[in-house]
């Protein structure tokens, strides 16, 4: 399987070769490990080439790869396959086309949408085989169309193959942003799931960022209406807010939901109060979600690349049932190409009686 995916890159890079191309990648040494004694290292590799232009045509290739070294205990976050060794897929092969105020991709790629992302938490990120339009003919407006039929990655059933989402049927999605409004954008999605539990996914957001004398803010709000076939939909509220000052940002979020269970979609989910593993789907219908935290940048007092952030969810079930989350990160980046990022969670699910502490720390070098 790794064999004939790096003949297919060797053969693409051959040819781009002729006409010039852009590489790029990274290696990532990965450390994971959780308070039951479970341990996860790993040695990541992403290693891909975007074509040089062809008549308004572009072509891309990616590899992605997670090598287990030696332990390989399965600690929280997925590292590995669904029999936790290591493996390697080809992520992204997509032909792009560029014409006038219009973009069309197609094949396997990488997707930044409400409900279907990347959630690049682990090894390997989330990627979709898609068809995508994209237009921009509209001053200040960008509309996008999606077909969805596969993934792969950390939230796939099976992380090493693309899965089939929503059997044959696959994923209709709709979207528009708009940012003519000064400090102000705006956004909507629709996603189609035709016969599935959701068959139905409404998405609105609003996001407003301003200054103060030396002061930054925002504002935002979100709303999602989830349409179950069989039940009652699922209505979820969320408004956030954040204030910074001299490298150091404060910010407060909360969601609710109603008549029923919010879902994250195809990934990690849009919702405001989502921390590094829990998010208000876990709380069931009628929960509620509130989220604390700080940012800090060490470059307001001369220590460049270096910044910390801290975070409390606190999240309700219809009963009563509280379960908590705290994450706390640093990251410090050596230089435009070797980056060290860590995170360290203590989760308290008690509704599902789910209780654990898990470190996460990355070394990273991009070329």
């Amino acid at each position: 399987m790794l064999k004939s995916k790096l003949l297919i890159l060797s053969a693409a890079i051959s040819i781009s070769a002729l006409y010039g191309a852009d590489f790029n990648g990274y290696l990532q040494l990965g450390y994971q490990h959780d308070d039951k004694g479970n341990t996860d290292i790993a040695l990541g590799s992403k290693l891909g080439y975007l074509s040089s232009d062809f008549s308004g045509l572009k072509f891309a290739f990616t590899i992605y790869a997670s090598t287990a070294l030696n332990s390989h205990d399965g600690a929280g976050i997925p590292f590995f396959n669904s029999n936790n060794n290591s493996y390697a897929i080809l992520n992204e092969a997509y032909i792009k086309g560029s014409w006038s105020n219009t973009e069309i991709k197609a094949g396997r790629q990488i997707l930044d949408t409400p409900f279907a992302d990347s959630d690049d938490l682990g090894m390997v990120p989330n990627s979709f085989e898609a068809v995508k339009i994209e237009n921009k003919t509209i001053p200040n407006t960008t509309l996008t169309a999606l077909f969805l039929n596969k993934m792969s990655g950390v939230d796939a059933k099976i992380p090493e193959k693309f899965n089939k989402i929503n059997g044959n049927r696959g994923v209709w999605v709709l979207g528009a942003a708009y940012s003519g409004i000064e400090n102000l954008e705006l956004s909507g999605w629709y996603y189609r799931i035709n016969k599935a539990d959701i068959d139905k996914i409404y998405y609105l957001e609003a996001n407003y960022k301003n200054k103060i004398a030396d002061f930054d803010y925002t504002l935002a709000a979100q709303y999602a209406l989830q349409h179950y076939k069989n039940a009652a939909s699922a209505k979820v509220f969320g408004i956030s807010t954040s204030l910074g000052y001299n490298g150091i940002n404060i910010f407060a979020s909360y969601n609710k939901s109603n008549d029923n269970k919010a879902s994250n979609g195809f990934g990690g989910g849009p919702f405001f109060t989502s921390a590094e593993h829990l998010t208000i789907a876990e709380g069931g219908k009628n929960a509620k979600a509130y989220m604390f935290g700080a940012e800090f940048d060490a470059s307001a007092i001369g220590l460049g690349g270096l910044s910390f952030s801290v975070g409390k969810l606190t999240l309700k079930s219809e009963n009563g049932i509280k379960s908590t989350e705290l994450d706390i990160s640093a990251n410090y980046s050596f230089n435009d190409n070797l980056e060290l990022s860590a995170v360290y969670s203590k989760v308290k699910e008690r509704i599902n009686e789910d209780k654990f502490d898990n470190t996460r720390v990355f070394l990273t070098y991009k070329f």
